[in-house]
């Protein structure tokens, strides 16, 4: 029986000997939870999981490893990643962590459930997400490094990280001089217009060069004291508009080669049609409301596909 090691960055020692950021935490933990849930119900699959010590302990029918902060986690994950047939990674993008862990994957080869080191690269930067995309004349929000022009706008700008996961130090300036005054660091910034519109994400299966869009979700943002406050998230609220996005995705799984099982897409939805804002290149927040939603297993299928073609 293949054994699926299911490694979530926060919950699973990734912080082990810092401080645990309570949000960070429970998300992560509600999307290893509802993920580990779905694979159990898969029967020709085993999960295991590493754990860090200060959360709650998963179901003791789940083979887990608790994570202290003495010795090296990147050394007992390589040790749970050779003992597994597959690995499912959950990680921010933030400072290479989902790229080096999918590219250690590869490294053991070892079945990676999830996309290819070069697509994390490229996705993990907005900057470079955006080059790519236009470049394919796809809709994307201009996208440039803050210590660069602006970008034309009527609504204002938006700041944040160029390599940030969600709405983290995520700022909004309705005019320019506010962008200029704001004395945000400029290393590793990048602005973007805001884009007036529904927020929502995409919840995309890629395997094989296809893809099957399995929902289409409404994003809570709301804007407090200048800053993008992420709320929460209805998984397919807006699957009715199905329709309007299925050419989308095919262009950009075709601008960015090697996106593969689970990945979101974030973008607005305008009167003009939508426009991409980012691309997550692993499960998101999504996930923990799809399989009451869709009503089937939702990881049924990513297994199913990544463990037929294993990624080399």
């Amino acid at each position: 029986m293949p054994r699926i090691f299911v490694c979530e960055y926060i919950t699973g020692g990734g912080l082990a000997g810092e401080a645990l950021p309570v949000a960070l935490a429970a998300a992560g933990d509600a999307m290893l939870r509802a993920l580990l849930d779905d694979l159990r119900a898969i029967p020709t699959v085993k999960t295991a999981t590493t754990r860090d010590p200060r959360l709650a302990s998963l179901d003791p029918d789940i083979e887990t490893q608790v994570i202290l902060p003495a010795g090296s986690v990147w050394e007992r994950w390589e040790q749970c990643i050779e003992a597994a047939d597959a690995v499912w990674p959950i990680a921010p993008e933030t400072g290479g962590v989902l790229e080096r862990l999918n590219r250690c994957v590869l490294d053991k080869n070892r079945i990676l459930i999830g996309c290819h080191p070069q697509a994390v690269q490229v996705t993990a930067s907005k900057f470079r997400t955006a080059r790519e995309l236009k470049r394919n004349h796809i809709p994307v929000a201009d996208t440039r490094y803050l210590n660069t022009e602006l970008p034309s706008s009527d609504s204002g700008w938006v700041i944040k990280p160029d390599d940030g996961a969600g709405c983290e130090e995520t700022y909004y300036f309705r005019r320019a001089e506010e962008v200029i005054r704001s004395g945000k660091r400029t290393n590793g910034l990048v602005v973007q217009p805001y884009i007036p519109g529904i927020p929502a994400s995409l919840s995309v299966l890629c395997y094989d060069g296809s893809h099957s869009l399995l929902a289409c979700n409404a994003q809570r943002i709301q804007i407090t004291n200048h800053r993008l406050v992420y709320s929460g998230v209805a998984a397919n609220a807006l699957g009715h508009r199905r329709h309007e996005f299925e050419e989308l995705v095919s262009r950009i799984l075709e601008a960015v080669p090697g996106l593969r099982g689970y990945i979101g897409i974030d973008l607005v939805i305008t009167e003009l049609g939508p426009i991409v804002m980012e691309i997550n290149p692993r499960l998101t927040e999504a996930y923990v409301g799809l399989r009451q939603s869709l009503r089937f297993n939702p990881a049924a299928p990513v297994v199913d596909s990544c463990m037929r073609i294993p990624v080399r």
